[in-house]
């Protein structure tokens, strides 16, 4: 009877250890996969921000353009605040979005490395965009849309040299 009891619990603690070791094996296989997968996932999204860099431009260089004398480019323009609003938040979630990649491993932080200069200009334009359309200075607000422009193209460029599509 006692080594009944004995055998019992010698294989019932052993199952649970197998269990248990079998069980945390497979949680690090899947963390080990997920950790592999950020930097792909991250360069997605940062191409859905350019995606949507590259509207907000457009609208912006349509709103400079437009054939309605009556369309001052000012802080009271409704349409030009939305798109700077706009502009705001996709360049700071693109900041965010390069944080994330330099927390992560040697590689990610290698490639974000490239892309860092290109954010900072672009938030620096933002800036300029901002202050441009509260001072109601339009042939600024032009210029630096303009340069805007080219630092999206840049970007984009720059994305693609670091994250070469599949």
């Amino acid at each position: 009877m006692q080594k009944i009891k004995k055998t019992s619990f010698a294989l019932t603690i052993f199952y649970l250890f197998s269990i248990l070791y079998f069980a945390t094996s497979v949680q690090a296989q899947t963390q080990n996969a997920n950790k592999n997968k950020i930097c792909p996932q991250v360069a997605k999204e940062l191409q859905m921000r350019i995606t949507s860099l590259k509207k907000v431009h457009k609208g912006m260089y349509n709103s400079i353009y437009s054939s309605l004398p009556s369309d001052r480019i000012d802080r009271y323009n409704r349409h030009v605040n939305i798109l700077v609003g706009n502009l705001d938040r996709e360049v700071n979630l693109m900041k965010g979005l390069l944080e994330k990649l330099q927390q992560r491993d040697q590689m990610c932080y290698e490639r974000a490395k490239g892309l860092s200069p290109h954010i900072q200009a672009m938030h620096e334009v933002q800036a300029g965009i901002y202050k441009a359309i509260f001072d109601s200075n339009t042939g600024n607000y032009k210029k630096l849309v303009e340069k805007f422009g080219r630092q999206v193209k840049d970007i984009s460029g720059e994305l693609d040299k670091h994250f070469p599509r599949s």
